[in-house]
Parts: C-alpha cells; sequence; structure tokens
C-alpha cells in the first residue's frame, strides 16, 4: 500500500481507521459503522460531478441549493441519531473527530477564517462545493445550538468560502426518513483484502482508490435530496424520455427516477467498461463489480426472458432503485451494443428490473 503527503504514523492510523469505519457486507452494501450502520455510496468525486450535472441538464433546474439544504437536514440527522459528539469549542484544532470523519468520508478540510458577526470558513479541497457546505452548516448549528443561515462561494475547485450568519427563524429537528423499497437490512460483513489495496491519501481530506478521487455519501443524503428535487421536476429536459417504466409511480416521481436512472446509464457507458456476458451468471459477476464494490447492491437472481438479451433481475439489496437501474442498463447496452428498455416493479417484497432491447429486433 501506497501513500504520500503524511507522515508514516498518520498513514497507518488512518488506513486502519477507514477501514474499520466502512463495513463491506455481503449483499453488496457498505454500511457506516459511526452512524449506526446507514448505507452509503462510494463514488468518485468527478462521476459525481457528472451525475449531478446530468442531473441539472435533464430536469432543466439549479439543484445546488436543494443539494446544500439536503445535505445540512441529512447530517444534522445522522450526528443526532447516532449521538456523535459535536465540539462546542470554535478553535478547530479541538474538531479533531470532526477532522477525522471529513478525511473518512473524503469531504476535504476546513479551516476558520473570520470568526465575528458572519462566520467565515474555508473548505479546502471540497469533494462538492453544495453538499460540504451542506454538511458544514449542520455541524456548526449543532455545536453552536443555533441556526445559521448560509451561503458559499466557490470560484476553484480547491477551495471555497462558507459564510454563516445567525438566524432566528426556528426549524423543527429532521426527522427519520426510510427508502420506500424493499431493502435487506440484514449485517453480515465480509473480509476484502482488494478493497483498500489502492488507497491513496492525497492531501489533507481526500483519498483515492485506483487512483480516483472517491467519497461516501450516505443514502439519507440522497433519499433527502429526493424530496427537495421532487417538486421542481415537471419534465425531462434531455436524454432519453421513453425507455424507463417505473410501476406504480406517479408521473413527477417517475420522471425523477428515469432522469437519475438515464444520467447514470450515460455516464457508466461512457466511462468505457468491457462487458461480456455470455451466460446468466455473468451477470452476477457484473453486478459485484460495478454495484457492490461501491456499496449499490447486488442481484439475487436472474432468469433469460429472450433471445437477445433480455433478463429479469430480482434483488432485495438496492441502495437507489433509479441508480441501480442505471448502471445495470449501462452494462447491458455495453455488452450488446444496443439502446436498453427497463421496466422496474416490486413484487412480493422484492425489487424486480426487466432489461430488453429498445428497439424491435426482427426473428428472422
Amino acid at each position: 500500500m501506497r501513500f504520500f503527503n503524511f507522515s508514516r504514523e498518520n498513514n497507518i492510523d488512518f488506513s486502519d481507521r477507514i477501514r474499520k469505519r466502512w463495513l463491506i457486507l455481503s449483499n453488496g452494501f457498505i454500511a457506516d459503522s459511526q452512524r449506526n450502520n446507514s448505507l452509503v455510496w462510494k463514488v468518485g468525486v468527478n462521476s459525481f460531478e457528472d451525475f449531478f450535472s446530468g442531473l441539472e441538464k435533464r430536469s432543466g433546474q439549479s439543484l445546488g441549493r436543494r443539494l446544500a439544504h439536503s445535505s445540512s437536514e441529512s447530517e444534522e440527522w445522522l450526528i443526532s441519531d447516532s449521538n456523535t459528539k459535536i465540539s462546542s469549542s470554535r478553535n478547530f484544532k479541538k474538531w479533531n473527530r470532526t477532522i477525522n470523519d471529513w478525511q473518512d468520508r473524503g469531504l476535504g478540510s476546513f479551516e476558520l477564517i473570520d470568526n465575528s458577526d458572519e462566520v467565515r470558513v474555508l473548505i479546502n479541497n471540497p469533494s462538492f462545493g453544495p453538499m460540504c457546505a451542506g454538511i458544514f452548516s449542520a455541524i456548526w448549528e449543532l455545536s453552536t445550538r443555533t441556526r445559521h443561515r448560509f451561503r458559499w462561494n466557490q470560484n476553484t475547485s480547491e477551495s471555497l468560502m462558507l459564510s454563516l450568519s445567525e438566524d432566528k427563524v426556528e426549524i423543527p429537528s429532521p426527522q427519520n426518513v426510510s427508502s420506500p423499497w424493499p431493502q435487506d437490512i440484514s449485517f453480515s460483513t465480509v473480509e476484502d483484502d482488494d478493497f483498500w489495496d489502492t488507497l491513496m491519501i492525497e492531501n489533507s481530506g481526500s483519498w483515492s482508490l485506483m487512483g480516483v478521487r472517491t467519497m461516501m455519501i450516505h443514502q439519507d443524503l440522497i433519499i433527502r435530496f429526493e424530496s427537495y428535487f421532487l417538486p421542481y421536476v415537471d419534465d425531462i429536459h434531455e436524454g432519453r424520455i421513453g425507455s424507463c417504466l417505473w410501476r406504480n409511480l406517479d408521473n413527477k416521481k417517475a420522471n425523477l427516477w428515469t432522469i437519475f436512472s438515464d444520467t447514470m446509464r450515460e455516464i457508466f457507458f461512457d466511462q468505457g467498461h468491457h462487458i461480456i456476458i455470455s451466460k446468466e451468471q455473468d451477470w452476477i459477476t457484473v453486478a459485484r463489480r460495478h454495484l457492490g464494490k461501491n456499496g449499490l447492491g447486488c442481484i439475487d437472481s436472474i432468469n433469460t426472458i429472450d433471445d437477445f438479451g433480455g433478463v429479469e433481475i430480482s434483488t432485495t439489496s438496492c441502495f437507489h432503485p433509479a441508480i441501480f437501474c442505471g448502471i445495470l442498463s449501462g452494462c447491458w447496452e455495453r455488452a450488446y451494443g444496443r439502446n436498453v428498455k427497463s421496466e422496474f416493479r416490486i413484487e412480493s417484497g422484492t425489487n424486480i428490473l426487466k432489461l430488453t432491447s429498445l428497439s424491435e429486433i426482427s426473428h428472422q
């Protein structure tokens, strides 16, 4: 294992800490042992930027502020629910627990610039600006026990200036949210010696795997972001429109999940992965690599439904149906070289995804 920019002692401490915190589960999930085993998505920073940009383009909406507020709400819930202690000091040298938390999650680092009526905090190497701004604002509110308005300014990828000012408004504490789809919450950890084998610490608050800067995003944040995003979804402005069918969802929620799924499909396809499917079992291996390695779930069973690559996939381990569908749709298109049609439904407590060719194929 190679490291640089930190002392050997710090590298060993970080490696041990991160392995203990992020628990690799047998069903393709990753759990946060410091946040009541909440599920997380291991995602490359650049891939998440592409994902967020795709959501904005397809929805025709600016979503930064909504992500920031959902991040703040999620962070407050995760900290409160897990009884995590937050320092009340304004001396960040005493914020070791929070500093380590940001490093574990690959969020970046922070320093206090101005401690006057309007507090200014510099976030260095933020993984994603709106998300980091929202997360830190929640931590600051819990530290000071006071609600704050926050705004941020980010001109470069290297730093973000966050400004916070006290707000007298009363905002209730966030409540628990849960996934509306079936989800296996059984807790079975596995030893994966290869998972952290390429871990490299690049600088304060960031790390990489296989040379890709990576961060951990909680499922709770994604679900809350949906609730902030959903009221503003009116139509799909870019991308494929008729390729995703979501059974028993209203039009607005179906459009939202299509936006999520089509964005992930395009990102995955453009990454140029080499996918070979010659038998049903190959799908299990593909899912383990492209879903399970990122905490997005697994395939429980799969059945061939036609002679042209059509399959029906069943799972009870699904981080998010639209992300799950998008990645497997991208796998299907890389394997067969044709556009895919997806159909998702929930049946007898199981998530079922059907993938077939978008265009009708002649049987001659």
